[in-house]
């Protein structure tokens, strides 16, 4: 935390510093909320994280930390806080609105980027992540309308064409590729901001960088050791993936719903490892492995614990390719 303060002060605090340190008082505050509950700096980290969380436009669809949980926690420890409680209750107003509502996540997603790149005007990072949650809310939504805003935003001349992060450029290059082809679904001006967007890449090489660009690539990831275990009934990362072939060899055999208690443990082990450890990159494929065996259960606990997985997949790991075989676009 404070080299990544100290680099924000060095660098006059762009948007991108102010991004790298909210994602390691995340790191710090998810390690104390899990481990050290009762310590003074958790309820230090926690006001932190909602200062940031407040300031920097938090949402959960364009947050690259997994962090809605924590986020969540910490919000609520300062629900009694005179300094932050007021805004401790705006966010969870917010995010409880978002909840089961696509729509409205994709709205307020697009909403707090805008809110960012009025606060940091011609900040590289701000306007890519306004190009980004109009893509994410797209692809969660099927709303073309947020497709033509993100082709319009790239195709400008302050937009910093060549920095955008590869989990996000090739959502955005295949819909500027299948608007400049001429594909059905298309407007005119999505066609000419296409256009644009391709003449603007090829000479970006050698261009001037606007602001201070922090690449997503940058941020850690870090995967579980192999000899940790997760969730109450302690499944090391070998195990989740072991038991999620077990349960199916079951149901494959006809035991159907005798499996739903199993599935429900699986899950508690994989939501253990995701507060854990949020980038590992495992993580969406065992999600999405967990979400098709839930779904060959048909017991209430079963059908609930599939939604949960399904938000989490498509809102924690939208980018990801697992999460786009569930999302609605083609």
């Amino acid at each position: 935390m404070r080299s990544a303060f100290d680099r924000g002060n060095q660098n006059g605090w762009h948007f991108a510093d102010e991004i790298y340190y909210f994602s390691t008082v995340l790191d710090a505050g998810r390690a104390y909320e899990l481990v050290r509950q009762d310590d003074p700096d958790n309820g230090v980290l926690a006001g932190y994280a909602l200062d940031l969380a407040t300031r920097l436009h938090y949402n959960p669809l364009t947050n690259r930390d997994a962090a809605l949980w924590y986020i969540r926690a910490a919000a609520q420890a300062n629900l009694n806080n005179p300094a932050f409680g007021a805004r401790a209750q705006a966010l969870l107003a917010k995010l409880d609105a978002e909840t089961n509502d696509p729509q409205r996540l994709a709205h307020d997603a697009v909403a707090d980027a805008a809110a960012n790149v009025t606060a940091y005007p011609n900040d590289a990072e701000a306007l890519i992540e306004y190009v980004d949650a109009n893509m994410r809310a797209y692809l969660i939504t099927n709303d073309a309308a947020y497709r033509s805003q993100a082709l319009l935003s790239a195709s400008q001349a302050t937009f910093p064409i060549g920095q955008v992060p590869d989990d996000g450029s090739s959502i955005l290059w295949t819909a500027a590729r299948d608007a400049r082809d001429g594909k059905d679904g298309f407007t005119d001006i999505d066609r000419q901001a296409a256009r644009v967007m391709f003449s603007h890449k090829a000479s970006a090489h050698g261009t001037t960088t606007i602001g201070r660009v922090l690449s997503h690539n940058a941020y850690v990831v870090i995967t579980a050791p192999a000899d940790e275990y997760f969730g109450h009934t302690k499944l090391s990362p070998i195990g989740v993936r072991n038991e999620l072939i077990r349960i199916d060899k079951y149901l494959d055999a006809g035991w159907g719903d005798r499996m739903t208690q199993d599935a429900l443990y699986v899950m508690d082990s994989l939501d253990d490892w995701q507060h854990q450890y949020p980038r590992d990159y495992e993580l969406p494929r065992l999600l999405l492995q967990e979400y098709k065996t839930l779904g060959r259960l048909d017991t209430p606990e079963a059908i609930r614990a599939r939604a949960e997985v399904l938000r989490e997949l498509t809102i924690d790991y939208n980018s990801s390719p697992e999460a786009r075989t569930l999302l609605p676009v083609s």
